[in-house]
């Protein structure tokens, strides 16, 4: 028994150098490694945006080399460990089907950000809206697009889904057409609401006058007749305008005497 103990401690003292050796090399992989990873980064960054690359392209490969350079990581530490690499790989063809399945996704997703990149559906700073989501496109990485929304919240969305989903671009085009709707009462004459909403639009600055607007009546609806008005703005001025058209369009029926129609009940008593 005593010849055993003193075996397994001369064992242990003979491997205990290269346990301390090899534990010195992981603390200081795990200290250092991102640090040089995010001095890398900055440079490669600074070098594109010197270059004038697409910023998307930018935030795609930035995500990418940071994901290369953590996976080498990986195999490092695998490394120093004592794990062989050939092994590991082994391991990992054996149970090929289920990685395969579970990196499905992933692989999509990297796909889907490469069509994005490729086919330049939209560029940072750009409105989209895809199904029920909509925001300003702020960064792409390797597996998804990133927006804001107009109250500064964060979408994630995997980029699988945008390549693959129809997506509107509202900032795709400088120019953009402003709809709205203004209900007056039966008893206002059509003529007086399309001359106050013409010259409305013709006085306003943000419209483009070389484009044609349309204000007509185009229902009458139960309780309202209801006029189109569609004049052409530039899209910075989208919001901003539509903005004043209903604040200016208020006041000048106000003007006029202009009775714009609200749910009302009629009680009679027998």
């Amino acid at each position: 028994m005593h010849l055993l103990l003193e075996n397994f401690l001369a064992d242990i003292l003979g491997i205990l150098p290269k346990i301390v050796f090899r534990g010195v090399i992981l603390i200081i992989l795990l200290i250092f490694w991102p640090k040089i990873l995010s001095m890398i980064l900055t440079t490669y960054a600074k070098t594109l945006e010197k270059r004038k690359v697409d910023p998307l392209l930018q935030s795609f490969t930035v995500s990418l080399l940071k994901t290369i350079f953590y996976v080498t990581l990986f195999f490092v530490v695998i490394s120093v460990i004592g794990v062989k690499a050939t092994s590991l790989v082994t391991i990992l063809g054996t149970a090929g089907l289920a990685v395969g399945l579970a990196l499905q996704g992933s692989l999509t997703n990297l796909a889907g950000g490469v069509l994005i990149l490729f086919f330049k559906q939209f560029s940072k700073g750009d409105y989209i809206s895809t199904g029920s989501l909509d925001g300003t496109v702020d960064q792409i990485h390797i597996l998804y697009t990133t927006l804001i929304t107009p109250d500064n919240k964060v979408i994630i969305i995997p980029n699988g889904q945008l390549a693959n989903g129809a997506i509107i671009n509202f900032s795709k085009n400088s120019t953009r057409r402003l709809d709205m709707v203004f209900s007056v009462s039966y008893d206002t004459p059509a003529e007086k609401v399309k001359e106050i909403l013409n010259r409305i639009a013709d006085e306003h600055p943000a419209v483009i006058k070389t484009k044609d607007k349309t204000i007509r009546m185009f229902k009458q609806n139960a309780s309202s007749l209801d006029f189109v008005f569609r004049v052409w703005v530039e899209n910075k001025d989208y919001w901003t305008t539509m903005f004043d058209f209903n604040e200016i369009v208020k006041e000048e029926f106000d003007k006029n005497n202009i009775e714009i129609p609200y749910q009302k009940i009629d009680i009679y008593n027998k």
